[in-house]
C-alpha cells in the first residue's frame, strides 16, 4: 500500500477548507484523532485529474478506512456503520474537499457497464462443472485483466475480501439514503443502472429458459407439452411484465419443476452435469428475484428502507463475487447430492454384510473362510509376480489383475473379504441415523455390525493360515522344497515388524484404499443406474438369440452385482498400483492387507520353521537361529494384529464420517449413537460378539 501523503497537493494550496477547517467542523473536541486525520489525508489524495485506475485505488483505501479499527467521534456499537456514517457526512457537508471523491463515485456509477455486475457476477457459467472449476482456479491463482469500463471489475477491486465487504449489509438506511442524495446533487446518478437492471432481467430469464427446456432437465421434469413448461413461459411473462405476481408465480413453478427433477434423480441415479444445471437454475432464479425487488418498489418501505435494501442487494452481489473464486463452494454445492447417492449405494451393499440371526452368522463365517482360502492363492501368486522382475508398469497391471481377479472370484462364488466390510457397513450405519426409530435401533445395528465384522475377520484369518500351510506342503511334495526361499521368507517376516518398518503407516494407507474402493463401488452402481443399464440389458437385441427370460435374469444379476464389480476392481487396482508408484517415485508408500499379510507370513514360517521335511534334522548350531526366528514371528504376529485394526478402523471411520456429512446427520445424532451403543454394550456385551439366542433372521436374508 502506498504511503498516504500528509500535505495537500498543489491544486488545494490555499484552500480554506484544509485540515484545520476539516477538524474544526468534524472533530472539534478531538483534533488529534488519528482516524479522522487519516480520512482527511485520503480525501485530499483523490486527485481529480488522475487516471481512473489511480482514483479507484485511492477509493479502495477509503473503503479500507471504513473497516479499520480505531475510535472516531460519535462511535457506536457497530464501528463500521459509525465510520460509514462519518464518511458520508463528510462527503455531504465538505463539498470542496469531497468533490473529487464524489465525482469519482458518479463516474463509476454513470459511465461503466453494469450488465455483468447484475447478470454474471457470482453466477456459475454455462460450460459445466469442470470448466467452471478450471475458471475458478485460474481466477484464484492467476492475475486478471481489468476493464475500467466494466463495473464488475471495479467492484472486485474495491472489495477484494469478505472483511471489506461485510459492513455493506449493515449500513443503516438513513446513511444509504444520504449517500444517494450526495451522488444525485449534480443530477440523477442511478438512472443508467436502472436501465441495465431491465436488461439483466431479460438476459437471466433467457438463460433459465434455455437450461430448463434442455433435454437433460426436460426428460426428468413433469410430463407436459413444451409450451406449457414454466421454463418456456418464463421469458414471455417477463417480456410482457403484466404484473409482479404473474412473474413471481412462474418463478415458483420453475422451482417446483426443478424439485421434481431432483426427486427423479434420487430414484434414477445422479449425474454431476444434471446437478450442476439444477444448481445453476436455482442461483439464476435467486438473482432474478433479487433484481425484481430492485425494479419494483416495495410500497411497505419508506425511502430509507428501500435504500437499505439496495445496499443489502449490492452487498449480496459483492459476496457472490468473492465466492466466485472459491472451489469449496462450487464443489460442495454440486457434488453433495452425488456424494450422498454414492454413499447410499455403498450402504445398500453394506446391508448384505450385516448378520442378524445365528444362521446368518454361521453363513458369514463360512463365506469368510472361503475368502481366506482364495486369498492364500492370491498371496502365492503375488510372490510369482515379484519374482518375474517385470517392467514396473507391467508389474502393476499384473498385480492388479491378480488382486482384482481374486476378489471378483470371491464375489462370484459367494465368499467374503473381511476388509471390504467396514466402509460398506459404515455407510449403512449412517443411513440408519435418520428418524426417531434410530434412537432404539442403532445400538442393535452396531452390535450386528461388530459381530459380523469379527466373524468375517475370524473366517478370513482362520482359514488363510491352514490354506497357506496346505499349499506349501503340496508345493514341497511336487517340487521338493518350500515355496519361499530363506531370503524371501526372512524379508516377509521382517517387513511385518511394527517398529522396525513402516508397517503401521502402510496399514493405515491400506485402510484409506479400502474406503476408496467403497466409493468406487457406489459410484459405478450410480453410474449404471443413471444410464439405465439394467433396463438396456433386459431389452437388448440379444433377446432374439438368448430369449427374454435369460436377458431379464442377466439384467437382475448385473443390477445386484455391479457395485461389487466396481468395488473389487477398484480395490485390486489400488493394491496393485500403489506399491509400484512408491517404487517409481521413491516415496515410502506400500500396502499391508491383513489377510494377504497373514497368508504371506504363514508361507514364510513354513519355509523357515520346517526345513527338516526336505533337508533332514537341523544341526545343533541352528538352535539359536530358531529362537531368533520365533522372536521375529512374534513381532510379525503383533504387526498383523495392528494391520487388522488399522485396515478396519481407518476405512470404517472415513466411511462413517463422509456418510454422516453426505446425509446431513448432525453431531447431536452422532453423540446419541455413541451413548446408546455404550449403554447397550454394558448391559449386554455378548451380543457384540455372538448373536443372542432367538434373534430373528433378516427378512430377505443376506447373500453371503
Amino acid at each position: 500500500m502506498q504511503p498516504v501523503p500528509q500535505a495537500p497537493p498543489a491544486w488545494l494550496d490555499g484552500d480554506p477548507r484544509g485540515l484545520d477547517a476539516y477538524l474544526r467542523r468534524f472533530a472539534p473536541a478531538e483534533p488529534k484523532n488519528r482516524p479522522v486525520r487519516k480520512l482527511h489525508a485520503l480525501l485530499v489524495a483523490m486527485h481529480p485529474d488522475a487516471p481512473l485506475s489511480e482514483r479507484v485505488h485511492t477509493l479502495r483505501k477509503i473503503l479500507d478506512w471504513v473497516t479499520a479499527g480505531g475510535r472516531i467521534p460519535g462511535r457506536n456499537a457497530d464501528e463500521a456503520a459509525a465510520r460509514a456514517r462519518f464518511l458520508v457526512n463528510v462527503l455531504d457537508v465538505a463539498e470542496e474537499l469531497a468533490e473529487p471523491t464524489v465525482a469519482t463515485l458518479r463516474a463509476i456509477v454513470t459511465t461503466s457497464n453494469a450488465l455483468g455486475l447484475f447478470a454474471d457476477m457470482g453466477l456459475p457459467g454455462d460450460r459445466g462443472l469442470y470448466a467452471e472449476t478450471v475458471d475458478r482456479l485460474s481466477r484464484r491463482f492467476l492475475p486478471e485483466a481489468t476493464d475500467e469500463r466494466d463495473l464488475e471489475h471495479i467492484v472486485a477491486q474495491l472489495f477484494p475480501s469478505d472483511s471489506e465487504a461485510a459492513w455493506l449489509a449493515r449500513i443503516p438506511g438513513d446513511v444509504a439514503l444520504q449517500l444517494d442524495r450526495v451522488l444525485s446533487k449534480s443530477g440523477p446518478a442511478w438512472d443508467p443502472l436502472r436501465g441495465v437492471l431491465s436488461d439483466a432481467i431479460v438476459l437471466l430469464t433467457t438463460r433459465i429458459s434455455a437450461i430448463g427446456v434442455s433435454y437433460e432437465i426436460r426428460s426428468r421434469s413433469p410430463e407436459m407439452p413444451l409450451r406449457s413448461s414454466p421454463f418456456f413461459v418464463l421469458p414471455r411473462v417477463f417480456d410482457s411484465f403484466l404484473n409482479v405476481d404473474a412473474c413471481r408465480g412462474v418463478m415458483t413453478q420453475c422451482r417446483q419443476a426443478t424439485a421434481v427433477v431432483t426427486r427423479n434423480l434420487e430414484t434414477a441415479g445422479v449425474s454431476v452435469d444434471v446437478v450442476y444445471r439444477i444448481e445453476r437454475i436455482g442461483k439464476l432464479l435467486d438473482r432474478l428475484e433479487a433484481l425484481l425487488h430492485q425494479v419494483v418498489p416495495d410500497a411497505s418501505l419508506d425511502e430509507a428502507g428501500r435504500a437499505a435494501r439496495s445496499a443489502r442487494f449490492f452487498a449480496a452481489l459483492v459476496h457472490e463475487k468473492l465466492k466466485d473464486r472459491r472451489l469449496v463452494d462450487i464443489l460442495r454445492d454440486n457434488l453433495h447430492m452425488i456424494a450422498r447417492k454414492v454413499i447410499e449405494r455403498a450402504g445398500k451393499t453394506g446391508e448384505h454384510y450385516i448378520t442378524s440371526g445365528r444362521r446368518e452368522y454361521r453363513n458369514m463365517l463360512l463365506s469368510a473362510g472361503g475368502g481366506g482360502v482364495l486369498t492364500a492363492g492370491t498371496a502365492a501368486l503375488k510372490f510369482y509376480v515379484g519374482w518375474a522382475k517385470l517392467p514396473l508398469l507391467v508389474e502393476a497391471i499384473v498385480s492388479s489383475s491378480n488382486y482384482a481377479g481374486s476378489f471378483l472370484l470371491m464375489q462370484l462364488v459367494g465368499f467374503t473379504l473381511a476388509t471390504k466390510q467396514p466402509s460398506m457397513t459404515a455407510a449403512a450405519l449412517a443411513g440408519a441415523l435418520r428418524g426417531e426409530a434410530a434412537k432404539t435401533e442403532l445400538p442393535t445395528i452396531v452390535a450386528r455390525i461388530t459381530r459380523s465384522q469379527l466373524a468375517a475377520a475370524i473366517g478370513n484369518v482362520g482359514m488363510v493360515i491352514p490354506a497357506a500351510i496346505a499349499f506349501d506342503f503340496a508345493f514341497r511334495k511336487l517340487v521338493g522344497r518350500p515355496f519361499l526361499d530363506p531370503a524371501t521368507a526372512h524379508y516377509v517376516i521382517h517387513s511385518l515388524h511394527p517398529l522396525e518398518t513402516l508397517t503401521i503407516f502402510y496399514a493405515a494407507l491400506t485402510g484409506v484404499l479400502l474406503w476408496v474402493s467403497s466409493i468406487g463401488a457406489g459410484w459405478l452402481e450410480n453410474w449404471a443406474v443413471y444410464r439405465r443399464l439394467p433396463d438396456a440389458i433386459a431389452h437388448h437385441r440379444w433377446r432374439r438369440i438368448f430369449g427374454v427370460r435369460f436377458m431379464a435374469w442377466l439384467s437382475k444379476y448385473f443390477e445386484r452385482n455391479i457395485s461389487g464389480f466396481g468395488g473389487n476392481t477398484t480395490l485390486g487396482v489400488l493394491l496393485g498400483f500403489v506399491p509400484i508408484v512408491g517404487k517409481m517415485t521413491g516415496l515410502p508408500i506400500d500396502v499391508r492387507h491383513i489377510t494377504l499379510s497373514t497368508g504371506a507370513l504363514a508361507l514364510a514360517v513354513g519355509a523357515l520353521a520346517f526345513p527338516a521335511v526336505v533337508e533332514g534334522a537341523p544341526e545343533p548350531e541352528h538352535v539359536e537361529a530358531a529362537v531368533d526366528l520365533w522372536s521375529g514371528v512374534g513381532w510379525a504376529a503383533g504387526g498383523i494384529a495392528i494391520i487388522g485394526m488399522l485396515n478396519f478402523g481407518v476405512s470404517f471411520v472415513l466411511a462413517l464420517s463422509v456418510a454422516l456429512r453426505a446425509r446431513n446427520v448432525t453431531p447431536k445424532d452422532g453423540a446419541k449413537l455413541g451413548v446408546g451403543v455404550m449403554r447397550r454394550f454394558v448391559a449386554s456385551p455378548i451380543q457384540f460378539f455372538f448373536p443372542p439366542k432367538g434373534e430373528p433372521e433378516s427378512p430377505a436374508g443376506h447373500p453371503h
